[in-house]
């Protein structure tokens, strides 16, 4: 079976075999020159004067981590929604003890976030998806909102679990909140999170999501607590095969990958031009569960829709060891079943 889900993605054989190691105590030499040399990769993927963080967890805890290290209770947090993820940023933040004022568009646009945020007043942090997996919605101008939070005196939180590095982000934003298991096509277990401004809360935070003690141990190569090590070991591979290409090659890849299936499927996307997802594609369907299935007896595992539209889309992810090959016979095996 070959996985084109949002993710995990299905990952490339050397992948897997660096993951396939004993673990190193993160304290040596050793791992330590491991972490390094994938600390470096991360900042070449997006360098725009951040520092990379890798803590144990997932998108989500890179998420709340963001979200715990720039708002204190009280604060006003502009999110924008236009999809589930969006929704669980608006949780993350109530959870918080922040005050959520929802933005709900079916794309961002930043003229409509500045004015939002304006009448609102003494806005303390935007937050935004960038890549927004459960509509396949790309967000592709988080530079230009970083330019609204700055206008306000504001931190942008970037959500960008299923875009970075595939959709690229090409500025500095304040903190971005990724995941190993996506688009930078390791395993599950990492929480990746950029960080160009150090956080502001005055509240505690748990010690797992101290922000100041993750980018300290990231800068001197000495995680304040076990890091993911095997997650680290297929992100040295990984990282070296995104960088091969270069970001923008990368993107380029999975632009022709998307495009491939927006072109031939006869299905109708849910995103409309220019805003749709080339890392997760989704297209509106009769029968998604029936399709799911047609597609597994063909060797491939797609994804429903989530929440409201779990019963009326379909979702096919183009992350990871993908070719246009497989995606060929995706949309031949959809066609026919749709026909």
């Amino acid at each position: 079976m070959k996985l084109l889900t949002p993710g995990p993605v299905q990952l490339p054989r050397e992948v897997l075999e660096a993951v396939a190691r004993q673990p190193l105590f993160h304290r040596s030499v050793e791992f330590r020159e491991v972490l390094g040399r994938v600390v470096e990769k991360l900042r070449m993927v997006y360098d725009y004067n951040s520092t990379p963080v890798i803590a144990p967890g997932t998108g989500t805890l890179a998420v709340d981590i963001a979200v715990y290290n720039y708002v204190d209770p009280g604060d006003r947090v502009l999110v924008v929604v236009n999809g589930v993820f969006g929704e669980r940023l608006a949780e993350s933040i109530e959870s918080r003890g922040g005050v959520v004022y929802k933005l709900n568009l079916d794309h961002v646009e930043p003229d409509v976030v500045e004015d939002y945020a304006r009448r609102i007043s003494n806005v303390k942090v935007v937050t935004v998806v960038h890549n927004e997996t459960s509509m396949g919605v790309a967000n592709r101008c988080v530079e230009k909102l970083q330019g609204v939070a700055e206008s306000l005196g504001a931190i942008l939180i970037v959500d960008s679990v299923s875009g970075i590095p595939a959709e690229p982000i090409r500025g500095r934003v304040d903190v971005i909140a990724t995941a190993s298991h996506k688009a930078f096509i390791a395993p599950p277990g990492a929480s990746i999170l950029y960080v160009s401004v150090e956080p502001k809360v005055k509240t505690k935070v748990p010690p797992s999501m101290d922000l100041r003690r993750l980018v300290k141990g990231s800068t001197t190569l000495n995680p304040p607590y076990t890091p993911p090590i095997n997650v680290v070991y297929g992100l040295d591979v990984s990282l070296d095969m995104i960088l091969k290409l270069g970001v923008e090659g990368y993107h380029e890849v999975h632009r022709l990958r998307a495009q491939t299936l927006y072109s031939n499927l006869r299905l109708e996307p849910v995103a409309r031009e220019p805003y749709r997802s080339y890392t997760v594609t989704a297209f509106w369907a009769p029968n998604p569960d029936l399709i799911v299935r047609e597609l597994r007896k063909h060797g491939y595992i797609i994804a429903r829709g989530m929440g409201v539209y779990e019963d009326e889309m379909i979702r096919v992810g183009v992350l990871g060891d993908v070719s246009v090959d497989d995606l060929r016979r995706v949309v031949e095996v959809v066609n026919n079943f749709v026909d």
